[in-house]
């Protein structure tokens, strides 16, 4: 099976073949002999594609046969550790350093009793009050909390458990690590319908929750196994906890629950299918949340582009978590979708998945943080963003259409989606906007006639395509003069993303009524005016409103130092006019 992750099938050919001869601007053969070349190199990869689809949400797996009693055995050994290493913590006598070193004994034997634990027995069959049988005693290990508690997370609920330090960080990324008292872990929660019904936005690859391990002893009872109790701290809103009778501040790593949400490979799988084979994905296009939600927090919501996923944001979220301020008052979702559909009918899926979002999680709609929320989108996903921030009024209409809408000879579901699609209200929620290489006024690539070629690859839902057929076949003196030669080309991703293309003079006769911030590439030196990133001219890029900063990088500049300090700076701006520092 192809993935992302190795990289050469769709991204080699794909990214290689087409933007480097189509973008970067090196002798290219004519358009024919090139459009022959590039659909019979790449005809056999689709074909592949479209037989793999979307990647599958992982399933739960029972530990491995491991040989009877040896589990109990290890942990029994470690809980013993774990108790002569935290009476000697608790020792008045003991000196600062020895204190020092028993804080370390005691997590050392804690994070290899949870990985023992785990490996024989799933989190959730745990059970409180189990007893192990050690050399020097017994010790009854207690579960807490009940579920539902936000402050920590019950065992019983998590499918997997997962050392944090054992999970391997990407060389590029710099570990967001706190000291302190505890065993930072990745709890698991898999994908389920049941439970995406009842826990909102949850990821499809499942929920990697960043929780602290804490485990405290009660003193010796003679006759009785030693109780002891073990916690799941929610280290992002419980920093510190009372721990044997003192306020103590937690051990964190927020970087390893990250690198499982975002960057093991199964996001990247969505690119490629989502452009071509936006129907296998269509029923996936939500938000997402990383965390358990936070009323108070600020959702950051994050829009990838074309031909790309969520995981392009995975080092722009870490820097959020590695600045303790961003960190209190943030939480990062992102927006996954099938790139290959209209911008039009994208930026609905979106609207509708924000309305749904605070229907179930802020159904009063007085959430503090929710209503300050900030959007950040690249590429394509930065006119997504902007529609949701503006009034349609009949603008959008009229560049499609030169009629009123019950003129149409459509069906009545063709004729509501155009209505939801092209006339909609701003989600006055949303207060700031962070652009990168945007084109606000369309890209010159959607125009070369290869991209007309390959937009036909691209294989639309069927309603997306009962749409299009019946605008263009039945109505085509409704359709205004600008639209009329554009064909079912002008309901694709790539023929929207036009500069010809009258939805995108409509939406830039609309001003943007939140502050807004555009981050520009400019690939190569010369006069900024007539540079590019080599996708978007910079006179795309630019808006006459809003702060701008410009970088020296091509278009797919997410990940690049600058672009994230200036995201950073952006969100503390808007923390600073909040009112929150």
């Amino acid at each position: 099976m192809l993935s992302w992750r190795s990289g050469f099938p769709e991204r080699f050919f794909v990214t290689v073949l087409l933007l480097k001869h189509l973008l970067c601007g090196p002798p290219i053969p004519p358009s024919g002999v090139l459009s022959r070349h590039i659909l019979c190199f790449c005809a056999p990869l689709l074909l592949l594609a479209s037989c793999i689809g979307p990647p599958k949400a992982p399933r739960v797996r029972e530990p491995a046969w491991t040989w009877p009693g040896l589990t109990e055995r290890r942990v029994s050994v470690n809980l013993e550790r774990a108790a002569e290493a935290w009476d000697a913590m608790q020792d008045p006598r003991a000196s600062r350093q020895e204190k020092q070193q028993a804080e370390a004994a005691y997590e050392r034997a804690l994070g290899f009793m949870l990985k023992d634990w785990a490996r024989g027995e799933l989190p959730r069959d745990w059970e409180t009050g189990t007893v192990f049988e050690g050399k020097k005693g017994s010790y009854a290990v207690n579960l807490q909390p009940g579920p539902g508690n936000p402050l920590e997370v019950s065992p019983a609920s998590l499918d997997r458990l997962i050392l944090a330090d054992r999970v391997r960080i990407s060389r590029d990324c710099e570990p967001v690590i706190e000291p302190g008292l505890g065993v930072p872990v990745v709890g698991q929660v898999l994908h389920s319908e049941e439970l995406a019904a009842k826990y909102p936005m949850m990821p499809l690859n499942g929920a990697q929750l960043t929780l602290t391990a804490v485990l405290e002893f009660d003193p010796p009872q003679a006759d009785q196994p030693r109780a002891c109790h073990l916690h799941f701290y929610n280290p992002l809103r419980q920093p510190k906890a009372t721990v044997a009778g003192r306020s103590t501040t937690l051990a964190a790593n927020y970087t390893a629950s990250k690198e499982l949400a975002l960057n093991d490979g199964f996001l990247r799988r969505f690119s490629l299918t989502g452009l071509l084979f936006p129907d296998k994905v269509l029923d996936d296009a939500e938000l997402y949340r990383l965390e358990i939600y936070d009323p108070n927090r600020i959702p950051v919501v994050f829009v990838h582009g074309l031909m790309s996923d969520p995981h392009i944001w995975y080092n722009t979220i870490n820097a959020i978590y590695s600045d303790p301020e961003l960190r209190a008052h943030y939480q990062p979702w992102y927006f996954l979708y099938p790139s290959g559909m209209a911008v039009p009918a994208t930026s609905w899926q979106l609207r509708q998945s924000l309305e749904q979002a605070r229907a179930r999680l802020d159904p009063e709609g007085d959430d503090p943080g929710m209503n300050r929320m900030v959007m950040v989108g690249h590429s394509m996903g930065g006119l997504l963003s902007r529609m949701q921030t503006i009034d349609s009024g009949d603008g959008l209409w009229n560049a499609y259409f030169n009629c009123e809408a019950e003129k149409l000879m459509v069906s009545k579901s063709t004729l509501q989606r155009l209505k939801e699609t092209l006339r909609f209200e701003k989600q006055p929620y949303i207060k700031r906007l962070i652009f990168i290489a945007v084109p606000h006024k369309g890209s010159s690539m959607a125009d070369r006639g290869i991209v007309s070629r390959l937009s036909t690859l691209i294989r639309l839902p069927t309603d997306s395509m009962v749409l299009a057929k019946e605008i263009v076949t039945g109505n085509i003196d409704s359709l205004t003069p600008q639209m009329r030669d554009w064909g079912t080309f002008g309901f694709v991703s790539l023929g929207t993303l036009s500069p010809r293309h009258p939805y995108l003079k409509a939406l830039n006769a609309q001003p943007i009524p939140v502050p807004h911030h555009s981050i520009v590439g400019q690939f190569g030196k010369g006069p900024l005016e007539d540079s590019s990133d080599r996708v978007v001219p910079y006179t795309s890029s630019h808006l006459a409103t809003g702060t701008e900063v410009v970088v020296p990088y091509w278009h797919g500049c997410v990940e690049k130092p600058e672009v994230i300090a200036e995201v950073k700076r952006r969100l503390k701006q808007h923390l600073r006019e909040s009112g929150k520092l």
